[in-house]
């Protein structure tokens, strides 16, 4: 009965051959090569639907994919009322396939990483996932916790299918592809329980697909006009021509097996009034525009807990909204807007005029160094710890100690001593934190970004990018503030130690009242050290040549 609903091609014959000890496998390469096909058969194909107590799940990104896409395909494969097909009955409102046997194969999906929780109490024989680079690892990852079997003749098992490209190509590229590129060798995971997974890749181009050429053999046509990058992937299903997302040690929710702070999206709370804030904006009106208010806290995270994204607003509303975000902050420190403000476009006015107009806010020209702004940004998203610092290879040496100790004192020589020191762990990572909830837009175009293929260490522009540009902006005004501020961020971290450690209101206030002479105190001191690494390593290579 297969046969006459549906023929595999050989590669689809192949993905249909794992054995269901091998609990993931994934589909992918070219556009045209059947994969969503693949996905709806695997069960069926596999007599897995006529068993009662079968429960399968197919995923797309979003309710919108599935309405217009997969949902209408599986009707046409599986049958809908009963009488077509495999027999299979469609409930609308649940969206799910019933089968006569009484086996159920559900349609949803999973627009955010939250929505993976949603199925917490479920238990899944079979999940497939269609354009698998669409989800990000965590969503995959946590619902291949719900596949499990209570039945013994059951498998339990999860497939994916997809084309190079989108937010969650590097992780799949890294996980399937990327161990062995060729595809057709089962891998094999360590677990931490002392177990092990298997999975494999099966690669698929668009001529492994012969009924889709023959009904359409000018797809290849219009693939052919695709830029150079679509092109490769689509055409021959090459990974490397989405070398993958760039902000890949960005974290929306956190992984089971990563540290703690492998962690960007945090719980919102009360900022103190004494943080200073910076406004970072990109402005358009076809394209978005985009403003993200950052907190800097004492040792320098930084808290992005607003946004305002808007397309079609003329300055003076966006410009007043902005004002009216902003008017119950206080300490905002600086107002940054994209460069191309100050651009005369035969206006009476330049934009960021116009802005100040309408905002009465005094604002200046952001940093617009996009290589810079990139790595600045990875900085900023670093949630591993810093490698060792540099030790001089010949170690320490104690005649060279007690000769800095004769010639310049115990101060330098014990600068020589610390240079040994093991070194401190990073406390202030990452250093940038989002808001749950306050800024999508961000991690949405973050999630998205690509490399440049002509200018590697620049992100490709892409339509929804703004507010990737609006955060390099703030990140960039936030680094140079606190450069600046060095002297201010340590005595208000001593502020703000004194201030929790305050067990009334009068420990408050004298707190507050000792913050500007502990500040003048500290100056001298910062100075000091700021200038002494460089002025340590100048005498040390005299001391070498005498």
């Amino acid at each position: 009965m297969v046969e006459e609903v549906w023929t595999p091609n050989k590669r689809q014959s192949e993905f249909l051959a794992i054995p269901f000890t091998v609990f993931e496998g994934f589909y992918g390469g070219a556009a045209g090569g059947g994969k969503s096909e693949i996905l709806l058969a695997d069960p069926v194909v596999k007599g897995l639907t006529n068993h009662p107590k079968f429960h399968g799940i197919i995923f797309r990104r979003t309710f919108r994919q599935l309405e217009e896409s997969l949902i209408p395909r599986a009707k046409d494969f599986y049958g809908w009322d009963g009488t077509q097909r495999f027999g299979a009955r469609y409930n609308d409102q649940k969206k799910s396939f019933t089968f006569p046997s009484g086996a159920v194969i559900r349609f949803s999906y999973l627009e955010s990483d939250d929505d993976a929780k949603g199925h917490q109490t479920a238990q899944y024989n079979y999940a497939g996932f269609d354009e698998l680079t669409h989800f990000s690892e965590y969503q995959y990852l946590y619902i291949t916790t719900r596949i499990r079997s209570s039945v013994s003749d059951l498998p339990a098992y999860v497939r994916g299918a997809s084309n190079p490209g989108g937010v969650g190509h590097t992780w799949c590229f890294k996980r399937f592809v990327e161990p062995c590129e060729t595809g057709h060798v089962i891998l094999k995971r360590a677990l931490p329980n002392g177990k092990s997974t298997k999975a494999v890749f099966i690669p698929a181009l668009l001529t492994d697909n012969t009924e889709l050429m023959k009904a359409d053999p000018d797809y290849v046509n219009r693939l052919n006009l695709l830029p150079e990058a679509e092109r490769r992937a689509l055409l021959y299903g090459d990974w490397h021509a989405y070398s993958g997302q760039v902000f890949s040690e960005f974290r929306a929710l956190h992984l089971p097996t990563e540290p703690d702070n492998a962690l960007h999206v945090v719980e919102p709370f009360l900022i103190p009034t004494w943080w200073p804030k910076i406004l970072a904006i990109d402005w358009g009106y076809a394209a978005m525009t985009w403003a993200g208010w950052g907190a800097i806290a004492p040792d320098g995270v930084t808290f992005l807990y607003r946004e305002y994204a808007q397309k079609r607003k003329y300055i003076t509303e966006w410009g007043a909204d902005v004002a009216r975000l902003s008017q119950f902050d206080g300490n905002i420190r600086a107002v940054v807007l994209d460069p191309s403000a100050w651009q005369q476009r035969g206006d009476p006015k330049q934009i960021y005029r116009q802005f100040e107009e309408a905002s009465e806010m005094r604002v200046a020209k952001a940093d617009n160094d996009r290589t810079g702004g990139k790595m600045l940004m990875h900085e900023y998203f670093r949630w591993k710890q810093r490698p060792s610092k540099y030790v001089p290879k010949e170690g320490y040496q104690q005649d060279l100690h007690d000769r800095i100790f004769r010639m310049y004192g115990i101060d330098r020589a014990a600068e020589y001593t610390a240079m040994f020191a093991p070194q401190k762990p990073e406390t202030n990572l990452p250093k940038l934190r989002i808001f749950r909830g306050a800024a999508p837009e961000f991690i949405g175009a973050i999630q998205a970004c690509m490399a440049d293929p002509k200018r590697p260490e620049d992100i490709a522009e892409f339509e929804g990018d703004d507010p990737y540009d609006g955060g390099r902006y703030l990140i960039k005004r936030v680094h140079r503030f606190v450069k600046e501020s060095e002297l201010e961020f340590k005595s208000r971290a001593n502020l703000d130690a004194v201030l929790k450690n305050s067990t009334s209101t009068f420990d408050m206030y004298r707190a507050m009242e000792r913050f500007e002479a502990d500040n003048k105190e500290d100056s001298d001191f910062a100075v000091r050290r700021l200038h002494a690494p460089s002025q340590f390593g100048s005498l040390r290579a005299k001391l070498r040549m005498n």
